[in-house]
C-alpha cells in the first residue's frame, strides 16, 4: 500500500527525499513512500485520485491555512469522501484539524518527529508510518532527542552557555552582534549565513554569536524569548549590542517571544531576507522580493519593531533547500550591524550627528519641508536635548529663526545668489579625484547610467574649483544640512523622458562625505519626507546598484515620520532602513466663520428669526438682498446658486456654511516631542471624539443626543428650528460643540474619578440624561482620562524616544493612522510604527465603505449625465489603502461587481467571487488604476488579485450592456488583432488594467513638470503623465511600458475618483495629491478632448462617507483653512516654517488650477490680498523668510501670464513690483556677512 506525503515546501520535500535516500543506504528500501511536490494551483487529476484511493495514509505538511488554495479545498473534498486514513498539517495552527482514521496519539507522535527534527526523525517518521499503517514491525521506532537551542560555531559542538562561548570567541573590545535563526537550519547543516557572518565579522572588528533556537512553534517548552534571555543576557544585562534578525513573520504575534523579552534585550534588531530565487534572478528583477516575501519577510517582522538590515541569502541553484549567502549584502549587513552597535558603545561626545532638512523647493524658500511639523523649531529643541546628553553642541540658537538665519547665511542649495566666497568656506567639499576613485567602485552598471545622465563624473551640478560641494554647518559634532536636490530642477527635459533617471553626481557625493569624509555615525532626516527612499532601484531586499543603498550605505537612519502617513512611512523603514520616530499630527480645530462668511451666518441665523415672528415679516426682503450681496461677497455664486423657493436657498446656504465652520483644519505645525495643552490639548481631545473610537461613542453625538436631536441631523439641516422655536439647529449645533469644550476642560482639571464624572455630568448639561446616554457619556468621559489625555500628554516622548535611538536602543513598536479619524487608540506617539498584513486587505469594514464609495460615484454620475458611467479612473496608493485597510481596493472590486472572499478566521483574502447581475442591479463598471510606485512596491499581491479580477469580469458570458469591461475589452482586443496581433496576446493587453509607474522608479511627473514651469499646454502634461504612468502591472506582467494601452484606457474614462480618509492632510497639503489625480485629470481632457467628471469620496467619519465633486473639495479646503485668519495666524507663529507652508499652499492651489481648472478669479485675489500683498503679512514675511514671499508672488504672477487668472489690475501691478522690490532685496541680503 502507497503512504503519500505531500506538501509546498521544499525543506519537507528534501527532508523526505534525503531520508528515504538515507534508509536505503542503511538497508531500508521503502519504495511504497511517495513525495508529492504540489503549489496553490495544482490540479487534482483523475490519475492523482487512483493515486490517493490506492493509497494506506496520506499525510499533507502544508504552508498556509485550511482552505487557503484551490488545491487544498480541492484535495480536502477529496479526501473527506473517500474515508482514507489522512492528515493535514497547516503551519498556521490557528487552521482547525482535519483528518481521518488518525487517532490523537498518532498525531501527537507525528508532530513530535517533526518537532524533534532533523534527518534521524524524518527516517525515524518513515519507519513509523510503516509500521502503523503497513504493518511493517521496525524496531526502536521513537523520536530522537536533539538540541533545541545552542550558540553555533564552526567545528564545534554547540555551547549551551554564553559565558563558555565567551571565554572561547570574543574579544571583550568588540561590539558584539547578536544573530538568531533556526533551530531547523542547524539540524541540516545549514549554517551558511552564520559561517558567513563570523567571517565578515571577524574583518569588520566584530565579535558574532550565532544562536540557533525552536521558536516555541515546535512544542519544544523552549521559545525564541526564552533562547533571547538565556544567550544574550547575562547578570540582568545584555551583552549584545544589536541582533540580526532571520526568522519571518511576526515573533511576538506568533508568541515566539514577547515585547518585554525585546524590551529587556533593548537593542536595535535588523531583520536580514531569506529569499528564495538564484543571485542572478534577484540581481535582474527591480521588484526585489515576491508578493508572499513582501507579506511575510517584510510587513510582518516590522509589527516586532524591526530595522529593515536588507537581504542575507539567495537559493542555492543546485539545492532549493539551501540558502547560499550574498557575500557582498552580508558584507554591508555586517557593518550596518557595527554601526548601531557602536551608537550604544561610544561616548556621546564623539559621536557624530548629521541632521538633514528637506529642501522643496531646492531654494531657500523651502528649506525644513515636512508634513504637518515645524522641522526648524524641533531641531533647535533636539540640539538642546544632544547637548544636555553629553554631545558635543558648540551653541544652541536662541529660537527659530537665528537657526534658520545661520543656516542661510551659509552654503544651501539655493544657487541664486551664493557668492564664491560661501563656496570657498564651505565645509563639505568632495575633490574631483576622490570622488573620481569613489565613482569607479561603484557597480559597473551604475557607472553606465550615471554618464549617460549626467555626464563624465562629477558632471557640472553643484561642482566649484573642480570640487563637489556639501551644503551645511557644523555645530560641533553635530551637520546641518539641506538634502540636495533630486536633479530634474537642473534638467528639466529629462521630465519628459527618463522618469527612472538617477540622481546627481552631486547628491551621491553629498551622502559620500557624509559616511566616508565627515565619518557620521547616524544621519537623521527631519520630518515627512525626503528623496532618498524614492531613488531608482529595487522596491525591497535592495542591491548595491540600489540608489538609496548607493547613498545610505551602512549609516544608521533615525526618521521622525508622521505617524499619519503610514504607507510612505514604511518605504522609509523599507529602501532607507528607517528606524522611524512617528510624531503627532498638527494643531488641529474647527474652522469657524471669519470676515463676509460670519457676517452671513447671522444674516441667516437673522432671516429664520424673522420667518418665526410675524410683526417682522415684512421685513425679509430686506434681508433677502442683504442675503444675496452677502453670498456674492462670499464667492458663493457658483457653490449655491440661487433656487425660486428662497427658502430652499436660504438653507443651502446655512447647510454650506455650516459644514466650511465644522470642518476639521489645522492650527499651526505640531513641535518635536511638545505635548498640546492649554486649548491646544482641548481641541486636540475634542476632535479625537467626534467619531467614535471603536465601542467607545462620540462625544458630540452623545451631547446632541442629550438634546433630542441626533448630531448628523443638525449638521445637514441647519436652518431649521428647534422644536421649542428657540434656535436654528446651527446654533443648537454651536452649544453642543461648546459643551464638549467645557466638558473636556473639566476633565482635564479635575480627572476621572466616579464623583468627579458624576458632578461634570451634573454641572454641564443642561437638560437630564437618560440613563442609557449618562452611562454612554461616561464610557466616553473615561476613556478621553484614561487613553486619550494621556495618550497626548505622552508626546513628550518622541524626542525622548528619538535619543534612545541615537543610544542604539530598542524602539517600542505600534501602529499608524489618522488618531482623529477614529483612530485614538494610536496614540501616543514616539513609537517605530508598522504597516498592515498585506494579505488583509481588504477588511469586511473597509469592504462596506468601499461599496458605498461606489455607489455613491454611480448614482451621482447617474444624477448629472442620465446614464451609467462606462469606464472610471481611480488612485491607488499604498497610504491611503494601509491606512484605511483597503477601502479604494474595495471601491475598485465593487465597481467591477465582485467581492473579496476571505479564510475563515485569519481575515486573509483568497480569492474573488461574481456578484450576479440580478443581485449587482446594474451593469459592471470598467475601473483603470493608477498605481504609486509605492503601491506596486507593498501591495504586489493586490496587484495580482486586481488583474485577476478585471480578467475575470472581461470572460463573464454578459450583454455587453452589463458588463461594460466586457465590451470594452471585446472592441479592443478586436482592434489590435486588426492590427496584427495575435488573439490570445490580443485579448490580455485588452485587459490591462493596472498601471503605474516604471520599475524602480516613483511619481507621477507632473509635479516636477509644473515645478520646473517647462510646460505651455494640457498637451505637455499627459505627456508626462503617460511616459511616467504607462507601465502595465499584473499576474503576467511586470511594468511594461506599453503608453498606446494607457492612452486607450483614458480615453475611456467618464469619472476620475481620488478618496480622503481623514482630515488631518488635504488635497492642498502637498503636489503629489495634484501629480497623480490631477495629472490624470489633465491626461484625460487632453486624450479625451473633455473634462471628466471628478469625485472626491471622504471616509474621514466612518459612519457619514461623504462625496464631492474636485472643485468642491478644493473649495471647500481653500475657505475653511487656506485663508482662514485661524489657520493664517496659527501659521505665522511658526515663523520661517509657517511660511515654507503659506507657500506650499499657493503653489499646489496653482497646480490644481493647471491641471483640473478648480481656481476662480476670486480665489487667486484673495491669496494675493492675504498673502502677499497684506502690509503686515509683507513686514512678516519680509522678516521670517523674504524667499516664501518672493515664491508666492511669482506663483501668483505665473496665473495670470499663463492666463489662468484674470487678475484685477491694481492687484498685478502690486505683485509685479513685489517682485522687483523682493528680487533686491534678495540680493542685497546675500551680500551681508553673516
Amino acid at each position: 500500500m502507497k503512504l503519500i506525503y505531500i506538501t509546498n515546501m521544499d525543506s519537507n520535500e528534501q527532508g523526505m527525499l534525503s531520508a528515504l535516500q538515507s534508509l536505503k543506504q542503511d538497508g531500508f528500501v521503502l519504495d511504497n513512500i511517495e513525495v508529492v511536490k504540489a503549489g496553490d494551483n495544482t490540479e487534482l487529476t483523475n490519475f492523482c485520485k487512483e493515486k490517493l484511493h490506492a493509497s494506506a495514509f496520506v499525510f499533507i505538511a502544508w504552508m498556509g491555512t485550511n482552505g487557503c488554495c484551490p488545491f487544498i479545498t480541492a484535495l480536502t473534498a477529496y479526501l473527506q469522501g473517500t474515508h482514507l486514513p489522512y492528515l493535514f498539517e497547516f503551519t498556521d495552527k490557528a487552521s482547525d484539524q482535519d483528518c481521518d482514521k488518525v487517532t490523537d496519539e498518532d498525531i501527537a507522535t507525528i508532530r513530535s518527529f517533526f518537532s524533534a527534527g532533523g534527518l534521524v526523525n524524518y527516517k525515524q517518521f518513515c519507519l513509523w508510518i510503516e509500521n502503523r499503517f503497513c504493518g511493517a514491525k521496525f524496531e526502536n521506532v521513537q523520536p530522537v532527542a536533539m538540541p533545541w537551542s545552542g550558540i553555533y560555531y564552526p567545528g564545534e559542538t554547540p555551547f549551551k552557555e554564553y559565558e563558555a562561548y565567551y571565554h572561547k570567541h570574543l574579544l571583550p573590545e568588540r561590539p558584539t552582534i547578536g544573530f538568531v535563526y533556526s533551530r531547523l537550519d542547524w539540524l541540516w547543516g545549514h549554517n551558511e549565513l552564520a559561517d558567513s557572518l563570523i567571517e565578515y565579522g571577524n574583518l569588520y572588528g566584530c565579535n558574532v554569536v550565532c544562536v540557533f533556537t525552536s521558536t516555541g512553534y515546535e512544542n519544544s517548552g523552549i521559545n525564541l524569548g526564552d533562547s533571547l534571555r538565556h544567550y544574550f543576557i547575562c547578570n540582568g544585562k545584555p551583552v549584545i549590542q544589536v541582533l540580526l534578525n532571520s526568522f519571518h513573520f511576526a515573533f511576538t504575534n506568533r508568541k515566539y517571544a514577547s515585547f518585554a523579552d525585546l524590551k529587556l534585550l533593548n537593542v536595535p534588531i535588523l531583520q536580514t531576507y531569506n529569499i528564495y530565487k538564484a543571485t542572478e534572478k534577484w540581481e535582474e528583477e527591480k521588484s526585489g522580493l515576491s508578493a508572499n516575501e513582501v507579506a511575510y519577510a517584510v510587513a510582518m517582522p516590522e509589527f516586532d519593531g524591526i530595522i529593515h538590515g536588507g537581504l542575507a541569502t539567495t537559493q542555492d541553484p543546485f539545492n532549493s533547500t539551501v540558502l547560499q549567502p550574498v557575500k557582498e549584502r552580508v558584507a554591508m549587513l555586517v557593518r550596518k550591524a557595527k554601526k548601531w552597535a557602536l551608537l550604544k558603545l561610544k561616548e556621546n561626545k564623539d559621536k557624530r550627528v548629521a541632521i538633514i532638512f528637506h529642501n522643496h523647493p531646492p531654494t531657500n524658500a523651502g528649506i525644513g519641508v515636512a508634513s504637518a511639523l515645524d522641522s526648524i523649531e524641533s531641531v533647535r529643541l533636539l540640539l538642546k536635548d544632544l547637548q544636555n546628553a553629553g554631545y558635543r553642541v558648540d551653541h544652541i540658537p536662541a529660537n527659530a529663526q537665528d537657526l534658520v538665519d545661520e543656516l542661510t547665511a551659509h552654503v544651501t542649495n539655493d544657487r541664486t545668489f551664493i557668492s564664491d566666497k560661501l563656496l570657498t568656506a564651505t565645509e563639505g567639499q568632495v575633490a574631483e579625484e576622490e570622488y573620481g576613485r569613489y565613482f569607479k567602485n561603484l557597480p559597473i552598471r551604475t557607472q553606465q547610467q550615471m554618464e549617460k545622465h549626467w555626464g563624465a563624473a562629477p558632471g557640472e551640478v553643484f561642482v566649484y574649483d573642480h570640487k563637489i560641494i556639501v551644503p551645511g554647518i557644523c555645530n560641533g559634532n553635530i551637520f546641518l544640512t539641506v538634502e540636495p536636490p533630486r536633479g530634474f530642477d537642473d534638467n528639466p527635459d529629462k521630465i519628459y523622458h527618463s522618469p527612472d533617471m538617477p540622481p546627481t553626481n552631486q547628491y551621491l557625493g553629498y551622502y559620500y562625505w557624509l559616511r566616508e569624509v565627515w565619518q557620521a555615525d547616524a544621519i537623521v532626516f527631519m520630518g515627512t519626507h525626503g528623496t532618498l527612499e524614492w531613488l531608482p532601484g529595487k522596491g525591497t531586499a535592495l542591491s548595491n546598484a540600489c540608489y538609496p543603498d548607493i547613498c545610505l550605505g551602512d549609516l544608521p537612519d533615525i526618521y521622525p515620520y508622521w505617524i499619519t502617513n503610514v504607507g510612505e512611512g514604511t518605504q522609509a523603514k523599507r529602501r532607507a532602513a528607517a528606524c522611524l520616530i512617528d510624531y503627532l499630527s498638527a494643531p488641529m480645530s474647527t474652522a469657524g466663520l471669519y470676515d463676509a462668511l460670519d457676517e452671513l451666518e447671522k444674516l441667516l441665523h437673522e432671516y429664520a428669526h424673522f420667518q418665526l415672528v410675524d410683526e417682522v415679516q415684512g421685513k425679509t426682503h430686506i434681508v433677502k438682498e442683504m442675503i444675496r450681496s452677502k453670498a456674492k461677497e462670499c464667492g458663493l455664486s457658483t457653490d449655491v446658486t440661487e433656487t425660486p423657493d428662497f427658502d430652499e436657498y436660504v438653507a443651502n446656504l446655512h447647510n454650506y456654511i455650516t459644514d466650511i465652520k465644522n470642518m476639521q483644519i489645522s492650527t499651526g505645525l505640531h513641535i518635536l516631542g511638545d505635548a498640546p495643552v492649554g486649548d491646544t490639548l482641548r481641541e486636540y481631545v475634542l476632535l479625537l471624539t467626534r467619531t467614535e473610537n471603536g465601542s467607545v461613542p462620540s462625544l458630540v453625538k452623545l451631547l446632541a443626543e442629550a438634546h433630542g436631536y441626533e448630531y448628523y441631523t443638525l449638521l445637514e439641516n441647519s436652518a431649521a428650528i428647534t422644536r421649542d422655536g428657540k434656535m436654528t439647529y446651527a446654533m443648537l449645533l454651536d452649544k453642543v460643540h461648546e459643551e464638549a469644550r467645557q466638558l473636556i476642560t473639566r476633565l482635564l482639571n479635575d480627572g476621572d474619578s466616579k464623583d468627579n464624572l458624576s458632578v461634570t455630568l451634573q454641572k454641564f448639561m443642561p437638560v437630564p440624561l437618560s440613563g442609557e446616554i449618562e452611562k454612554k457619556l461616561a464610557q466616553t468621559m473615561t476613556y478621553i482620562c484614561r487613553q486619550i489625555i494621556p495618550g497626548l500628554v505622552l508626546t513628550t516622548r518622541e524626542r525622548t524616544y528619538f535619543m534612545r535611538a541615537l543610544q542604539g536602543e530598542y524602539i517600542e513598536v505600534g501602529p499608524a493612522g489618522a488618531p482623529t479619524s477614529a483612530g485614538a487608540d494610536l496614540l501616543p506617539t514616539g513609537r517605530n510604527f508598522y504597516g498592515v498584513d498585506p494579505r488583509t486587505l481588504p477588511t469586511s469594514v473597509a469592504w462596506n465603505i468601499g461599496k458605498q464609495m461606489a455607489d455613491d460615484i454611480i448614482s451621482r454620475f447617474i444624477q448629472e449625465e442620465g446614464r451609467y458611467p462606462e469606464s472610471v479612473g481611480i488612485i491607488l496608493w499604498a497610504t491611503n489603502n494601509m491606512r484605511n485597510h483597503g477601502e479604494c481596493i474595495s471601491e475598485f472590486l465593487y465597481l467591477l461587481g465582485l467581492q473579496p472572499v476571505w479564510q475563515s478566521g485569519s481575515g486573509v483574502v483568497i480569492d474573488t467571487e461574481v456578484i450576479p447581475l440580478p443581485e449587482l442591479k446594474r451593469p459592471r463598471i470598467d475601473v483603470t488604476g493608477r498605481i504609486s510606485g509605492l503601491f506596486r512596491d507593498s501591495l504586489p499581491g493586490s496587484i495580482d488579485w486586481l488583474d485577476g479580477a478585471v480578467q475575470k469580469v472581461a470572460a463573464l458570458d454578459e450583454p455587453p450592456e452589463m458588463n461594460y469591461v466586457r465590451k470594452h475589452v471585446l472592441a479592443d482586443s478586436d482592434e489590435l488583432q486588426k492590427e496584427g496581433m495575435a488573439a490570445d496576446e490580443a485579448w490580455r493587453q485588452a485587459t490591462y488594467r493596472i498601471f503605474g509607474d516604471a520599475p524602480g522608479a516613483y511619481g507621477a511627473g507632473i509635479d516636477a513638470l509644473l515645478g520646473s514651469k517647462n510646460w505651455e499646454t494640457v498637451e505637455d502634461m499627459e505627456a508626462v503623465y503617460t511616459r511616467w504612468g504607462a507601465h502595465a502591472y499584473g499576474q503576467t506582467i511586470q511594468g511594461d511600458f506599453l503608453p498606446g494601452c494607457f492612452r486607450k484606457r483614458l480615453s475611456q474614462i467618464d469619472i476620475t475618483v481620488f478618496n480622503m480618509d481623514n482630515r488631518e492632510s488635504s488635497l492642498l497639503s502637498g503636489d503629489d495629491y495634484n501629480s497623480y489625480r490631477g495629472g490624470l485629470v489633465a491626461a484625460v481632457r487632453s486624450i479625451k478632448g473633455e473634462m471628466p467628471k471628478n469625485y472626491i469620496s471622504d471616509s474621514s467619519d466612518r459612519s457619514r462617507v461623504q462625496l464631492r465633486t474636485l472643485k468642491e473639495e478644493l473649495t471647500r479646503w481653500f475657505r475653511g483653512e487656506a485663508i482662514n485668519p485661524k489657520y493664517i495666524e496659527g501659521m505665522k507663529q511658526h515663523g520661517y516654517k509657517g511660511a515654507v507652508d503659506l507657500a506650499n499652499y499657493v503653489e499646489v492651489s496653482f497646480q490644481w488650477d493647471a491641471t483640473s481648472e478648480t481656481m476662480e478669479d476670486w480665489m487667486y485675489e484673495k491669496y494675493a490680498e492675504k498673502y502677499a500683498l497684506d502690509p503686515e503679512m509683507q513686514q512678516w514675511m519680509r522678516k521670517v523668510n523674504p524667499w516664501a514671499l518672493q515664491r508666492i508672488a511669482e506663483t501668483l504672477l505665473e496665473a495670470e501670464q499663463r492666463n489662468m487668472w484674470k487678475a484685477n489690475p491694481a492687484t498685478k501691478t502690486a505683485l509685479q513690483q513685489l517682485m522687483l522690490d523682493m528680487e533686491g532685496e534678495l540680493e542685497e541680503q546675500a551680500e551681508k556677512p553673516f
